[in-house]
């Protein structure tokens, strides 16, 4: 009994891992989506990254290109001329010109011009910039001609990093309330530059100033959006295609894993039917066993007497028929109807072992009452007291619990035969999840070291003599208990009555 009590907890302690492993399995697709999760968001977050230093290297490629278009036309107005220009509502004669005997001149249409020298170019294509496409343009210098064109802090700090050799700076700064990336760069003095800037003691190699150039950002920053929402909507289907998969991936193997687990269970019942059925079969073995020593015995004793009186009226003298054969026929009849006894007992007992037991409510206290009724009317001189309790219920078979109802209040009125009053209790009780129903009497017990024989098939603790029986009885309460899933079990001492424990189904 042990060891199967060991196999049936192997067999089901898969059963309770299970819904550890469908825990692990779900820790773990969350566990990869939180993963998944992570890593697109870090690309999307990486890709606005990205897009905003593209959006400040556009800027910086465009401010480069103007830097070098205004060095290119200084350098072209330097090594060929100043230009001349017609006057307007936008070029104006140059003040710091005015020593120059050429700055005005009149065309041979009569058209009036004025000259544009290298720097003045430089400013009025800023301004030109800046109104139609807000690209910001300012020449300036530490010793400016022109007030205009004094430095603010941060071109002041690029001149004096120009001064330690840096031929560059450049870097995202607020604007009039607006984001611009301005760059900077140094102008220096070349022989061209001379012819105008060898009066304020410059020569070939000085950095005699810097171009700054402002482009705003907003609309670089509008593009860079545009470029986000495209590819964070892209990494957004990607996630979504991902975290699909994964689920789809975890269904199925749910799936799998449910599938493998009822056909776990199955195979587990099966084994548990199996060995429950292996158990049948021992205890059947066992019976078998008590069933041929009873058949060594209490089948054959009668069958020995009748074959010994048969012989005995053979041998009789004629003359002594008359006499003897009467008393020697009652004999043989009465050992008859003792074997038929045993048979049908055994072919009843045989019954049991085939028939599904029903469920249904049953009222036990009242099962007791009628089958005590039943005993008192078969000796009513007897003198004897039955305590019942009342609403005693189950769940169970009726024609089979009164079978075992039958046995049990039979036995406590059989050895209870020499008392000079009989004391039959029924009651029940709760122990724990289980319900525990006793008959209980005050006959002739038995030995306290053998209660655990009396429910096998024919061990009988007393002789014929003392008290009749075919020892099934008790072998066929324990076989209608077992089949209701309940247990049974005894209680009782030498001339000190016994008491019968059965446990049933609760009344849900």
């Amino acid at each position: 009994m042990l060891r199967q009590a060991r196999l049936i907890g192997e067999l089901t302690m898969n059963s309770t891992e299970k819904p550890s492993a469908m825990r692990l399995l779900n820790r773990f697709v969350w566990s990869v989506a939180t993963g998944w999760t992570v890593a697109v968001g870090l690309l999307i977050a990486v890709n606005i990254h990205n897009e905003r230093l593209q959006a400040a290297e556009s800027a910086l490629t465009q401010a480069r290109s103007n830097f070098q278009r205004d060095v290119i036309y200084r350098h072209w107005s330097a090594r060929y001329g100043p230009l001349y220009a017609p006057l307007s509502k936008g070029i104006s004669p140059n003040p710091y010109l005015a020593g120059y005997p050429n700055r005005d001149i009149t065309a041979v249409t009569g058209e009036k011009l004025t000259m544009v020298n290298p720097a003045y170019m430089t400013r009025l294509v800023f301004d030109l910039a800046a109104r139609d496409y807000g690209v910001r343009g300012h020449i300036t210098s530490l010793r400016p001609v022109r007030p205009e064109n004094s430095p603010d802090a941060w071109e002041a700090g690029a001149l004096k990093t120009f001064r330690q050799g840096s031929d560059e700076l450049h870097s995202l700064e607020q604007m009039d309330g607006a984001l611009y990336l301005r760059m900077m760069r140094p102008l220096v003095t070349e022989k061209e530059c001379l012819s105008c800037h060898r009066k304020h003691g410059y020569k070939t190699g000085d950095i005699r100033g810097g171009i700054s150039v402002a482009v705003p950002m907003e609309p670089l920053y509008r593009i860079a959006a545009k470029n986000i929402v495209v590819s964070s909507l892209s990494f957004t289907f990607l996630w979504l295609a991902g975290i699909g998969g994964m689920m789809i991936g975890a269904s199925r193997i749910r799936r799998t894993m449910a599938e493998r687990e009822r056909a776990e269970q199955e195979v587990s019942r099966l084994n548990r039917s199996l060995l429950a059925r292996r158990e049948e079969l021992e205890s059947a073995n066992r019976e078998l066993d008590s069933f041929a020593q009873t058949v060594s015995h209490d089948l054959l004793s009668p069958l020995a007497t009748i074959g010994g009186f048969c012989n005995l009226i053979q041998e009789l003298p004629a003359e002594k028929h008359l006499e003897k054969c009467p008393r020697y026929s009652a004999i043989i009849f009465r050992e008859t109807q003792r074997l038929e006894r045993l048979v049908k007992t055994l072919l009843d007992f045989s019954r049991l072992t085939r028939s599904e037991p029903k469920r249904q409510t049953v009222d036990l206290s009242d099962l007791v009452r009628e089958i005590c009724e039943d005993l008192r009317r078969t000796n009513p001189e007897r003198a004897a007291i039955f305590r019942i309790k009342e609403h005693v219920t189950v769940q169970g078979d009726p024609a089979l619990l009164r079978i075992v109802m039958q046995n049990l209040l039979a036995n406590a009125w059989k050895y209870s035969a020499n008392e000079k009053e009989l004391l039959i209790v029924f009651g029940a009780m709760q122990q724990g999840q289980e319900q525990v129903v006793f008959v209980q009497d005050n006959g002739a017990g038995f030995p306290r070291e053998k209660a655990g024989r009396i429910f096998e098939v024919f061990q009988r603790l007393h002789s014929e003599k003392e008290f009749s029986g075919t020892g099934i009885g008790l072998a066929t309460v324990k076989r209608i208990i077992a089949r209701h899933n309940g247990r049974v079990w005894a209680e009782g001492d030498t001339g000190r009555g016994a008491t019968i424990y059965f446990t049933l189904p609760n009344i849900s």
